[in-house]
């Protein structure tokens, strides 16, 4: 029975090619689709699952209930403290990204970006996988390091490197005493380079390090939690009391663990997460667009596979009156459905190879669908195929199945479906669906725009960055700095510890006669800073290289931080830094600018002039920028003979803080023409159904006079109306959507009622375009062929 069955849904293929062709073609790219999302969030949820007793390993984060404030930063003495103080914890360890490094071996030089400072037991407490070495003893000697089958691999080729030398920045030689296997593994500890700590501080305020713990199996976290917080509690209090400051309630932070399998895809909002970090929101999202796509090519194939049940109505009738029964004819229609979708499968993992390259740029991924291992991809692959088979084919089976056989006889039974009222209800919702993701998408465009072209408080073109190696290589700068201003189209040059959209750490601070401290963010920069940035002043004056006290005891503060602390006369106000012993005092305030991008307020900042810089910022001019960056390449051989220089440009590096963003838009952009063109395509069905079964009622409107253009509005009226009203549906939905993204940013775009407009014409345009095409083939047709074919 079934080989009959696979028979005669052939033959209905072959009989009926252009509806065929739509229905595979939409579930075919809705499939594909889901299998991309599929790929993705098997390899988003894949991370760190290979770490052995990975349930049972934690890291440490502080909670401020006070402004939703969280980091994975935590003091360097943690560690020891929760191994010697807590029995339910069995080892603990600390890990600080290290930034990058340049190695050297036997002449080569190459920079490594993932780079980790670790403690000796980091190992012993991750089971990280050892292709050589022992991860007991591996970072024993202080100057050990351990490093990845990457990058040894890179350096090494093929050969074992256990005890080989590298020289780390220039200036130390470290031996080889591990190396991990990380090529095929996924996992936020995916660091090239591990080496001991550096230095070590003994403050129970500072952020030093993530914290990672091992706890035992039936170790109760919430009463480890507890008791973490009151003992913290108590050295925090005591080391604020010896800094003569008395602690207020919301000075305690709240330790918290987070899972070791939770960090990747729920660390978006911890600060200072490195590698490249994942997103459970973005998860949903990518859930929420496949399913809506699926949806909307399932939508499809009901809509046809109804729309074509009238001309199916005799083969039920006749097989009725031959004893057929219902489950039998139910089978039939499901075996149709099963099949087609079983044909959309093979297409479906075709298109998705050729959407992969696009797919992995809009991720930032390297995925791969075939592979490796494929049967984990074929497996759900088939359960895809079945489901779709099932949803798409149920419904229509229902209908078909349901004929009676005197009534499906009928030579008038045609009539009895003209109405249409589920079709027309799928219509407004697959239309509801993409104009939903037309406004979300334009309103995701827009602030991306808004954040681009937005004032940020500075100038950050022809700006250029470069990075510092060496702690004396700021002074070295400075003692260039008239031989590079006096380079043709250098304007000027600072040295800064960060520059905007890096990282900007918060120092506490107190104002002389108040007892509360404050924790605003700092950034250390030179004279030049101001000038370099085109910074403004509000009142009172920058820094001057003329004068020994501005490196040592002067502030500049912006205008966040004056409004924070309520000060009237902010300049010639007293403050220093929290573990300082002598007052400096505010000699300027500079206008807000957007140091941290526009995801966020802009918040209370210092800028101090001691020398903790490790950046240079050059402003250029545009004229002949190649020869000027020639000129300052030569010149700084001179600063940093063992780095090769290396530059960006702060305008391209603070819009790095919006790709999230971008690609954000790019996936929605793609989803939202892939479900309208999939809309459309059933539309382009349903209108050649409708015109095929109008064909006779088109010919005597001919010959009665009718005009092209009137046939074409009779034809095209009732889907039109379904599009308006699936737009007035999709406003309130594309509108709430919309404010739920926007809420992640301080800084965003307004939401004008004309994006609303222009995605409903679009809509709409593009819909009446479809039925146009097909009704103007029928009213342009010869009658006397039209009045034949009955």
């Amino acid at each position: 029975m079934l080989t009959n069955y696979l028979k005669i849904a052939w033959r209905n293929i072959t009989r009926n090619k252009v509806f065929s062709t739509i229905n595979i073609l939409g579930l075919s790219l809705g499939m594909a689709v889901v299998l991309l999302i599929t790929v993705f969030v098997k390899h988003e949820f894949s991370y760190d699952q290979f770490i052995p007793e990975k349930e049972n390993i934690y890291r440490v984060y502080r909670y401020w209930s006070s402004n939703d404030g969280r980091t994975y930063w935590t003091p360097s003495r943690l560690a020891e403290k929760l191994k010697e103080d807590f029995p339910e914890v069995i080892a603990s360890t600390g890990l600080s990204p290290f930034g990058e490094q340049l190695l050297e071996y036997r002449g080569d030089k190459q920079y490594v970006e993932l780079t980790a400072q670790v403690d000796s037991t980091f190992f012993r407490t991750m089971a990280l996988p050892f292709l050589h070495g022992d991860p007991k003893t591996a970072l024993d000697h202080p100057e050990a390091i351990v490093i990845s089958d990457r990058l040894a691999k890179r350096i090494f080729g093929d050969s074992n490197p256990i005890g080989e030398t590298i020289r780390v920045s220039g200036e130390t030689d470290m031996q080889v005493t591990g190396v991990i296997a990380l090529t095929d593994k996924n996992s936020h500890l995916n660091y090239d380079l591990f080496r001991r700590f550096m230095w070590y501080s003994d403050s129970w305020t500072g952020n030093n390090r993530a914290t990672y713990i091992r706890v035992q199996p039936e170790a109760n976290l919430a009463v480890l939690g507890e008791k973490l917080n009151v003992e913290m509690k108590k050295l925090i209090k005591k080391e604020f009391l010896s800094m003569n400051y008395t602690p207020k309630p919301e000075d305690y932070a709240e330790w918290k663990f987070q899972p070791m399998t939770d960090i990747h895809l729920r660390s978006g909002r911890i600060s200072m997460f490195n590698n490249k970090a994942g997103d459970i929101r973005n998860i949903y999202i990518f859930l929420l667009i496949g399913a809506l796509v699926l949806i909307v090519a399932i939508v499809n194939y009901v809509n046809l596979a109804t729309a074509q049940a009238t001309k199916r109505a005799k083969e039920v009738g006749v097989r009725k009156a031959s004893g057929a029964l219902r489950t039998q004819l139910t089978g039939q229609f499901m075996a149709e459905a099963f099949f087609q979708a079983s044909l959309a499968a093979v297409v479906a993992l075709v298109i998705a190879e050729a959407l992969l390259p696009v797919f992995n740029t809009v991720t930032d991924r390297e995925l791969e669908i075939l592979g490796g291992n494929a049967a984990w991809v074929l497996l759900p692959l088939l359960g895809l195929t079945g489901l779709t088979g099932l949803l798409a084919g149920f419904y229509p089976a229902l209908i078909l199945s349901g004929f009676k056989p005197v009534t499906a006889l009928k030579t008038n039974f045609l009539k009895s479906g003209e109405k249409g009222g589920f079709r027309k209800v799928l219509v407004t919702v697959q239309f509801t669906v993409t104009i939903a993701l037309l406004v979300v998408m334009a309103f995701i465009y827009r602030q991306v725009n808004f954040m681009m072209d937005h004032e940020l408080g500075f100038q950050p073109d022809q700006v250029m960055s470069i990075p510092l190696n060496f702690k004396q290589s700021q002074y070295k700068v400075e003692s260039l700095k008239s031989a590079l201003k006096s380079i043709p189209g250098i304007k000027n040059v600072t040295t800064v510890n960060s520059l905007p959209g890096d990282f900007i750490p918060d120092w506490g601070i107190r104002i002389e006669g108040r007892d509360e401290a404050k924790s605003p963010y700092v950034q250390f920069a030179d004279a030049d800073y101001l000038q370099t940035l085109g910074l403004e002043m509000k009142e009172g004056r920058f820094f001057s290289a003329e004068i020994a006290a501005d490196t040592v005891s002067h502030f500049v503060v912006n205008e966040a931080f004056v409004e924070q602390n309520n000060l009237e006369n902010p300049v010639g106000t007293r403050m220093k830094f929290s573990s300082d012993t002598t007052y400096g005092e505010i000699i300027g305030v500079v206008k807000d600018y957007h140091f941290r991008g526009l995801q966020r307020s802009i918040a209370p900042l210092i800028i101090h002039g001691y020398h903790l810089r490790w950046k240079t910022a050059i402003q250029l001019s545009t004229a002949n920028l190649s020869n000027t960056i020639f000129e300052i390449e030569k010149l700084w051989k001179q600063i940093e003979p063992e780095h090769p220089m290396r530059y960006t440009f702060l305008d391209e590096d603070f819009a790095e803080q919006y790709a999230e963003q971008e690609r954000f838009g790019q996936t929605m952009l793609y989803a939202t023409f892939l479900t309208l063109f999939i809309a459309i395509l059933g539309l382009f069905g349903l209108t050649a159904f409708n015109v095929e079964r109008r064909t006779k009622e088109i010919g005597i409107r001919k010959v009665l006079g009718a005009s092209t253009s009137s046939i074409v509005g009779l034809l095209s009226k009732d889907f039109l109306s379904l599009v308006m009203i699936a737009f007035l549906i999709a406003i309130p939905i594309g509108w709430y959507a919309t404010n739920l993204w926007l809420e992640d940013f301080a800084f965003r775009t307004e939401i004008a009622w004309w994006v609303f407009a222009l995605a409903g014409a679009l809509a709409i345009l593009v819909a009446f375009a479809t039925m146009a095409f097909q009704s103007t083939r029928a009213a342009m047709a010869n009658p006397v062929d039209s009045l034949r074919s009955e």
